[in-house]
């Protein structure tokens, strides 16, 4: 893309009704490692085999306790450590709450990457040449230079600006990940609609260590038994 193409972030934001608030709720009792959300976002983001932007973790609370399977995204945290971290601005809110990255800022620092309690900042080379893996930028915002080797989960934000669901909740067979605006109160798994702080309520849902106080954007229902 020319740099007449180029986005500038603010712009990106701006665009954003300013009433939206995207959050996302995953079911843990429903996930079965079945990885399509997982195959679905490399696939539309263009990544390689082995960067994956999802990851899917088998977790046991303890021996006495029925294993399961814990998607993990980005969390876009309303109090992002990665943004506080960032020395050039590179990372940064939309208005929605999205974090994302302009990858023509981003000095490979790495600043963002060991300051995300999550470890969900990614930093990948080509072992080959010592270059940064030549995925799109995943933000709005398109590079016209060297393209960075970190990257993120975006929420797919060129989707749900639309309206659109993210590949992960539209590839899931299971309807685990539902999504959906927080100010309008309803989230979709594709498969069904659900008033937010319902599902939030009656499921007990929770966020992941929230105890470090930033806020994450993405909740989960606990777990049920292992299929």
């Amino acid at each position: 893309m020319d740099k007449s193409e180029t986005v500038d972030p603010t712009e990106s934001a701006s665009r954003v009704a300013p009433q939206r608030k995207f959050v996302m709720v995953i079911d843990l009792a429903k996930c079965k490692n079945a990885r399509k959300c997982v195959e679905q976002c490399q696939k539309n983001h263009h990544l390689p085999p082995n960067q994956e932007l999802m990851k899917v973790y088998l977790m046991q609370e303890n021996e006495d306790e029925t294993p399961y399977w814990m998607p993990k995204p980005c969390y876009h945290c309303d109090e992002p450590r990665c943004m506080e971290a960032c020395q050039t601005g590179a990372t940064y809110k939309s208005k929605d709450g999205i974090v994302l990255i302009d990858k023509e800022l981003c000095i490979e620092c790495k600043n963002c990457i060991t300051s995300c309690p999550y470890s969900s900042r990614h930093f990948k080379r080509n072992q080959a040449q010592n270059e940064p893996l030549a995925d799109p930028p995943l933000t709005g915002v398109q590079s016209t230079g060297a393209v960075m080797g970190i990257s993120k989960c975006d929420f797919c934000e060129s989707l749900v600006t639309q309206g659109i669901l993210p590949y992960c909740v539209l590839a899931c067979p299971s309807g685990t990940i539902y999504f959906g605006d927080q100010m309008a109160n309803i989230v979709s798994n594709g498969k069904e609609e659900i008033t937010f702080t319902d599902l939030i309520s009656s499921r007990l849902g929770f966020r992941h260590l929230e105890h470090l106080g930033t806020n994450p954007n993405v909740y989960y229902l606990p777990p049920g038994t292992l299929g």
